[in-house]
């Protein structure tokens, strides 16, 4: 079955959802003649989530549209996009239903789901939300993916949170990366009771935690990790703010402080391209170093390598030069010892967002190392 779009007419006063929803209720009627979605020609309408979508004029409604057919051959269900050109002198509405479909084998049978893209300009936007909520299939989750910078005073976005199980993000498209990772983190503490929050860029570090958090699966290690004193971090700095530590190494260190209980005892200033801040465990100091890179093409805002070391031992992972795989290094009493190798894969938006269809409960390890790295950049604020 080729996909199918309808274009409706809406009043810039509303949104009729009556007519879409009777606009996608036709769309699975069967066919008197030639393609039809029935029994018979083998669609199956599939729902296992809702997944809203808002986007701004800026965004290109072409790449979305081919990052959801990525994410609805995992997660079929209802697709509400909205494409909204808030600073627009004049109010507009505009909508549109199509099926995103996806074939089962070599079977011919197709799995099919359905998408609603509302184009709002102007003051429209602000009526999008009391539309989207009668849209929404019940008894499935829903998920926002704000492809924005998320700020707690956007009735809107407030709005849309709250109508949803799951607030999907990505901080590494934040143009202010700093000052944004202080929103999004004054979002989560003002909000615990229903902002549960999913960042594309910490899926983006899973790789690494996972590299790094196996050197305490080596009970020879263990020892020598009890007693951490230096940690480097070394990125590759954000190309709109390349004075500016890279959100994925802040959240590396969070990440790294709130398992280990660090506290932030002091951020010095920064000196050349490097950051030094001293942490607190129990009553051991821990320095820090956080290192820009010289800048790396394509590579923008990623990690290039972290390592933890004592007077004795280095536990390091790094990305290598192809940047197509992390490798993990130890040495201990001087002798070095290469370990694992992890292929590096470069996923596509769609693909991480698909992930984070797939889970549902707050990510409580997230939120704390996105509040810690909140307060290291108020820390280098003062």
């Amino acid at each position: 079955m080729q996909t199918q779009e309808t274009t409706i007419q809406l009043s810039a006063k509303g949104i009729d959802v009556g007519k879409i929803e009777r606009e996608l209720a036709s769309m699975w009627k069967p066919a008197s003649g030639g393609e039809g979605v029935n029994a018979e020609s083998g669609v199956t309408r599939a729902c296992a989530l809702n997944l809203v979508v808002y986007a701004t004029a800026a965004d290109d409604r072409e790449k979305i549209d081919d990052m959801l057919q990525v994410v609805s051959e995992q997660h079929p269900g209802r697709m509400l996009v909205l494409m909204a050109d808030r600073e627009a002198a004049e109010p507009a509405l505009g909508a549109s239903v199509s099926t995103r479909c996806r074939r089962l084998g070599g079977s011919g049978r197709q799995v099919c789901g359905e998408q609603v893209t509302i184009e709002a300009a102007g003051a429209a936007c602000e009526t999008v939300a009391s539309a989207i909520a009668p849209l929404l299939v019940p008894d499935v989750p829903v998920f926002l993916w704000w492809k924005d910078i998320p700020h707690y005073e956007d009735i809107l976005f407030g709005r849309l949170t709250l109508m949803s199980d799951r607030v999907v993000i990505d901080s590494s498209c934040f143009d202010r990366p700093h000052e944004d990772l202080l929103r999004l983190a004054e979002v989560i503490k003002s909000h615990p009771q229903f902002m549960a929050a999913s960042d594309l860029n910490w899926g983006r570090l899973t790789a690494w935690r996972t590299l790094l958090a196996s050197f305490w699966d080596v009970s020879d290690y263990r020892p020598h990790l009890d007693r951490v004193e230096r940690v480097r971090i070394e990125y590759d700095p954000p190309d709109v703010a390349p004075e500016e530590i890279a959100p994925k190494a802040l959240l590396a260190l969070g990440w790294l402080a709130t398992r280990l209980g660090w506290s932030v005892e002091e951020v010095g200033a920064r000196q050349d391209n490097s950051t030094h801040l001293l942490l607190r465990a129990g009553g051991r100091e821990v320095r820090a170093e956080m290192v820009a890179t010289e800048r790396i093409e394509a590579c923008d805002g990623m990690l290039v390598s972290l390592a933890l070391s004592t007077e004795s031992a280095e536990f390091r992972v790094n990305l290598t030069d192809d940047r197509k795989k992390l490798e993990t290094e130890a040495t201990t009493d001087g002798v070095r010892t290469v370990g694992r190798v992890l292929s590096y894969e470069q996923k596509t938006e769609g693909q991480r967002l698909s992930r984070e269809l797939s889970l549902l409960k707050r990510d409580v390890i997230y939120e704390e190392a996105l509040l810690y790295a909140a307060q290291l950049i108020q820390m280098m604020n003062k």
